[in-house]
């Protein structure tokens, strides 16, 4: 049957597959994708409009406090809850926003893999420097379909990509074994891993660590000094949104060297992280941020359904306990 989304599937994996005939030479990417890349969070207005000027200064405020790369349109940024429209607006002001003054990464995921790779042409016209997508999460699969897919993934988009490993939503871990095979790709340049497993941590660094060509992002940022100190290239902390010089500072003892500071700073993140991650589930966790956040005047706590923001009394007591703990520390 020659149903529509099949030939729109099969244009767009063609250009894909064109446009990654003619640049086939993997790029040495844990030179290019290392550091503090900070999964941002999507502000929105009450009317459930992209709010543009708190995008723009809550990307003024990360750089500000020395990350090395944004990420919009992960799990942090509610992507799944995102509109296209706004998807593609939001990309285009970071893009704007950041200036070349540091890289920015875009999230393509989706359970449908012809609209992941319609999404890295649009962003990737749009000038996005690399593009991340976790599995998608609507079937259980098997190490063979999963590295089916990314490899095709791969193969049909014109950007470098980073695989992400997210069980937390999509309720499938991805094998260290299958992500070895992928490393490989030409075009898949490194690893975003956000399970909360110290113990994969070092097997993930053991088989794939202290590579030029492949990068390994630790996305569950409690485990980011212990990652850093084994090898890792860098991390993405939701935290990076609130403190990012603090995220920033830890990544730089790390790098040299200082691994007891690097402790310490870890433990002065994990306060923060604590504040809008305590006892609670993204769908709680992200608008806890978001009112964090409100403490700075960067954004407002309202949230893209299905999710909910928190109370005006639960509000005020995350705003009151960020200021309790930032006297504290600073």
């Amino acid at each position: 049957m020659n149903w529509q989304l099949e030939s729109v599937a099969d244009q767009v994996m063609k250009k894909g597959n064109e446009s990654r005939a003619m640049n086939n030479t993997k790029v040495k990417a844990a030179e290019h994708y290392r550091g503090v890349v900070v999964p941002m969070v999507t502000p929105i207005t009450p009317q459930g409009n992209l709010d543009e000027a708190a995008a723009r200064r809550i990307i003024d405020h990360m750089i500000a406090g020395g990350v090395d790369g944004v990420f919009v349109l992960g799990t942090t940024g509610e992507a799944n809850s995102v509109p296209r429209t706004m998807r593609l607006r939001l990309v285009t002001l970071a893009v704007e926003q950041a200036q070349e003054r540091v890289r920015v990464y875009a999230g393509i995921s989706d359970n449908c893999l012809a609209h992941s790779i319609e999404a890295a042409f649009e962003y990737s016209r749009l000038g996005i420097d690399a593009l991340v997508a976790h599995l998608p999460s609507y079937y259980a699969l098997g190490a063979q379909e999963m590295l089916a897919y990314y490899r095709k993934l791969a193969d049909s988009i014109p950007a470098p990509l980073l695989v992400y490993n997210i069980p937390q939503t999509t309720h499938m871990s991805l094998p260290v074994e299958v992500i070895e095979q992928l490393s490989s790709h030409p075009n898949i340049v490194g690893l975003k891993d956000s399970e909360n497993d110290p113990l994969r941590l070092e097997g993930v660094m053991s088989r794939l660590g202290g590579r030029s060509d492949f990068s390994i992002l630790i996305g569950a940022a409690a485990l980011t000094a212990k990652g850093l100190a084994l090898g890792a290239d860098g991390s993405v902390p939701s935290g990076g949104n609130l403190v990012p010089e603090i995220w920033s500072a830890l990544y730089k003892a790390a790098k040299e060297g200082n691994h007891s500071k690097a402790t310490e700073y870890q433990q002065q993140a994990d306060q923060f992280s604590a504040i809008y991650q305590r006892s609670r589930f993204a769908r709680r966790s992200i608008p806890a941020l978001k009112a964090a956040m409100g403490a700075l005047g960067l954004c407002g706590p309202d949230v893209l359904p299905p999710l909910l923001p928190l109370t005006e009394a639960e509000q005020a007591d995350v705003r009151d306990e960020f200021h309790m703990l930032k006297v504290g520390v600073y």
